[in-house]
């Protein structure tokens, strides 16, 4: 029955897909030796869809700082004033960024001699535009650079973050402090839309369970979602869908990064002195790669490479260890195995997109990117009602065509390793199918959020208070 709801990706798709290896130049939380000691440019995750408010407009959220508890003082969590986050936009086909849009942030204190985050209950004043009583204010530029054409323009400047959930007596109730983020979300001229600030961390998961060799049932509900209650740091941007893509194809191929200068110097008054290039050190596109598909001794690698670089990478997608593991602690899972070779599927959600669903149309070059067809309209205008096995639930616009914020991603990447792609009836099977047998509803036992998500921009949710 469950093979009936791929067809309409099999209905479109031309099954057959070779692939070379390009030369060499997740959610994600915590995922790479080096970047778990720097949470404040950690990427943790990234959802690229159609607003469901607005088939006519792209949303993309770019999540930062992992595991944020909410009793964060005194030193609450913010970006980085020394970080660079960008978006990049691919609507070439050719594992290049054409488009980068990025966020610069300023932190500044009104009273240094006190220890707290806030000095009074924190309101809004509507003429001057700024937060009260909140002494460590942070600000934001949003840049785009239009590679193509080498032009960039400077879209948004001394726009606010909100502040973070500090509790009743700080930033009051729930709806207070939603009024209160809600002046942070910007229209800006050309159409974007932007907001930067805390959120609740919209990535839900069995982390214990899938990080304990892997120590789930296989059962899709009744495990504990170690991110409830948790919260992150998010940006969310809203572009016309037109203003993103290129050439007539409604294709775009999204990755996040974030960057520091090369030098940093500790000095011994307690200062630092930065110099140097940006260097990126964290990067994400399709959830989970750098977590569970990239080894060890690759992952602070992939975290400073750009998709144009990921034929060095390639073995991992077509021979995935992941395979391995579930064949080990859950053999004949479904009347089969997974198999562990060969796997031009996973390089087709991966590394060049679907064919007939979110593949460019001129792809040149393969790359590790989310890929977005923003041409296919949103299953339902209640982003807290959709399947949340995206394509495998027979909804085009879910993951792995962009991923929504309710996909459950865990799910469909334990299921698309387990072949239900490549299985017989699968769209990607090809003439010789991946394996015997078909792949049950499995997953890690987490299947939705803690919290519902919001119908309207910026659509995560208001984190979480203490």
């Amino acid at each position: 029955m469950r093979n009936r709801l791929l067809l309409a990706v099999a209905a479109a798709a031309a099954v057959s897909l070779s692939i070379t290896p390009l030369t060499a130049s997740a959610s994600s939380h915590r995922e790479a030796p080096l970047i778990a000691e720097d949470p404040l440019a950690d990427n943790t995750d990234l959802y690229a869809f159609v607003a469901p408010d607005d088939a006519g407009r792209t949303v993309i959220v770019a999540n930062y700082v992992p595991f944020e508890n909410p009793a964060g003082g005194p030193n609450f969590y913010r970006f980085g004033d020394d970080v660079a986050y960008q978006i990049h936009i691919d609507n070439r086909g050719d594992a290049k960024d054409h488009l980068v849009f990025t966020f610069q942030f300023h932190t500044s204190t009104g009273d240094a001699s006190t220890f707290l985050y806030n000095t009074g209950p924190i309101g809004f004043n509507r003429e001057t535009k700024t937060y009260t009583n909140w002494n460590r204010p942070q600000t934001y530029s949003v840049t785009m650079t239009n590679l193509d054409t080498g032009s960039s323009a400077v879209i948004g400047s001394n726009l606010l973050t909100p502040p973070d959930v500090v509790g009743n007596r700080s930033t009051g109730s729930a709806q207070n402090y939603h009024m209160l983020a809600k002046k942070a979300e910007y229209t800006l001229p050309g159409g974007f839309k932007v907001f930067a600030g805390q959120r609740d961390d919209p990535f839900f998961a069995n982390l214990g369970g899938v990080f304990d060799l892997l120590n789930f049932s296989g059962a899709t509900t009744g495990a504990e979602d170690y991110l409830a209650g948790m919260n992150v740091h998010s940006i969310v941007l809203s572009v016309p869908s037109g203003m993103l893509t290129a050439n007539g194809d409604p294709v775009i191929g999204v990755w996040a990064t974030a960057g520091r200068n090369a030098i940093t110097v500790l000095n011994g008054n307690g200062t630092k002195t930065e110099s140097g290039n940006s260097v990126q050190v964290s990067r994400l596109g399709n959830p989970l790669v750098n977590e569970v598909v990239i080894g060890l001794n690759q992952k602070d690698l992939f975290n400073a490479s750009a998709p144009s670089g990921d034929g060095q990478f390639l073995s991992r997608v077509t021979d995935p260890i992941l395979a391995t593991y579930l064949n080990a602690f859950f053999p004949g899972l479904g009347g089969g195995s997974a198999p562990e070779h060969n796997r031009n599927d996973l390089v087709s959600v991966f590394l060049t997109g679907i064919q007939g669903l979110n593949q460019p149309a001129h792809l040149s070059a393969p790359g590790e990117e989310l890929r977005l067809n923003t041409s296919i309209a949103p299953s339902s205008a209640n982003p807290n009602a959709v399947n949340p096995l995206g394509v495998l639930g027979g909804q085009l616009d879910g993951f792995p065509n962009g991923r929504r914020l309710a996909d459950d991603v865990v799910d469909i990447e334990v299921q698309a390793v387990l072949g239900i792609l490549c299985q017989a009836g699968g769209p990607l099977a090809g003439p010789t199918p991946c394996r015997t047998g078909s792949v049950p509803d499995v997953g890690d036992g987490v299947r939705a959020n803690d919290v519902p998500f919001q119908a309207s921009f910026p659509y995560v949710a208001d984190p979480h208070s203490p």
